[in-house]
Order: C-alpha cells, then structure tokens, then sequence
C-alpha cells in the first residue's frame, strides 16, 4: 500500500503549498524519498502554451524537481476557482478515475507522497466528488493547515470535526503565519486554546518566512513542527 500524508486546509490561501513543501524538504532531509503533489490546480498564469501551476513548482523544488512537473501537477486551469467551476468555464472535464490513477502512479515511484488538496475538504472537484472524498481515495491521513490569524478556532475546530465524521484519520493541525504577523491577542491566544479544544494534536506553528526557498522552508518544518509525529503517520500502512 502507498504511504503519505493529504494535506488539506481551512479555505484557502492557508498556506497549505508552504507547509506540505517545508514537509516534504524536511523528510527529505531526514533520508526518505518523498514528493510532493497537487493533482490539481486553478488559478494557473499562462507560459506559452502551457499553464504554469505555482503550487506546483514550489512542490516540485521541495522534492528534488527529480518528478516532471506534469506528474507533480497533472490538472490545471486558468479560473481561480473550485476545479468543479473552472473546469466548467473553459469546457473540460475532471475526471476523477484519471485523477486518482494519477496519485496512485506517482505513489508507486516513491517511498511515500505528500498530496495537497484544494482549498477546504468540501471544494468540488468534480460533479459529486469533493476534495474529502479525494482524501479518502488517496488513502492518507489528513493534516490539517489552518491559518494563525483571528477567526482560526470556528474554521479549525469546522474542518476536523466534519474529517472525523467523515470517516477521515487526522494526523494532526499545523497552524500557518501565512502573512507578517501582527502580534495581536488571537495570534497570541490561539496554539493554546486549540490545543485545549482539538480532539487531534496540534502540531505546530509554521512561521512566517520572507525566503520561500525549498532550504528555507525545510528548515522552518524542522524547527517549528513536530517532525516526529508527523513521520509516524508518514509510515503508516
């Protein structure tokens, strides 16, 4: 069976793509052959004839760039929107067979793989297939991005307890300074309340960093997260 983590987020711009890449650069670092992976991606620019997925090529550096970006990043489109509606505006089809095949063959080249999802658990994907229900093909346990900032414990505490109930294993949460920190109440106030009120463990607080570097970012994983913790999920059959 493959081994990997499904990294999903509270909404997006959560800093899941930072996170799942600081992930992947730390295990790396630690000797395991990991990628990272988004089977898709919206709100690509366009390089020539190709859509080109940021996501993607930051999780591609994380990993090596030993993957082409086409296994890395399989689905893009231009719409920034949930793939279901942008695949809808520009006329194509998701199809969610093709997309799993996807995941399953890039697993099977590793040791383990680190998938990124779309915004929340409950964007479309497809016509009756939602980014929980990708999870839940994929195999993996969640972990959970979630934002540092005010209005974090509603979405946080929303997102696992819809997982569990779902029928999802939860690693754990990192929460994210995806932005300059502004040293208020709730930045301060929330790792603590969250940890009082999570049914998961809180595993983290990723900082926020000017270097987006795959270096930079492997080493804030490093020093900010419960490395440990996560691996054990990482090798879980």
């Amino acid at each position: 069976m493959a081994r990997g983590l499904f990294v999903t987020g509270t909404d997006t711009g959560v800093g899941k793509t930072v996170v799942a890449s600081a992930l992947v650069g730390a295990f790396r670092e630690r000797g395991l052959d990991v990628v990272g992976m988004k089977p898709v991606e919206t709100g690509c620019l366009r390089r020539g004839p190709e859509l080109e997925p940021a996501d993607g090529a930051m999780l591609r550096e994380a990993s090596g760039g030993e993957e082409p970006l086409s296994a890395i990043c399989p689905l893009r489109f231009a719409h920034p929107l949930a793939p279901l509606v942008a695949a809808e505006l520009e006329g194509r089809t998701i199809e969610q067979g093709s997309l799993m095949r996807a995941v399953r063959e890039l697993a099977a080249r590793h040791d383990a793989l680190v998938v990124e999802g779309v915004g929340g658990l409950l964007v479309p994907v497809a016509p009756g297939f939602s980014v929980a229900d990708m999870a839940r093909e994929a195999g993996f346990p969640l972990l959970v991005v979630a934002s540092a900032f005010l209005g974090t414990l509603n979405h946080t505490l929303l997102t696992v307890e819809h997982a569990l109930g779902a029928g999802l294993s939860v690693a754990g949460v990192v929460l994210c300074l995806h932005r300059a920190p502004g040293g208020t109440l709730a930045e301060e106030t929330n790792p603590a309340a969250l940890r009082r009120l999570l049914p998961v463990p809180l595993l983290g607080v990723f900082p926020f960093l000017a270097d987006l570097s795959a270096r930079s970012l492997a080493q804030g994983a490093r020093e900010a997260l419960d490395l440990g913790a996560v691996e054990k999920h990482l090798r879980a059959v």
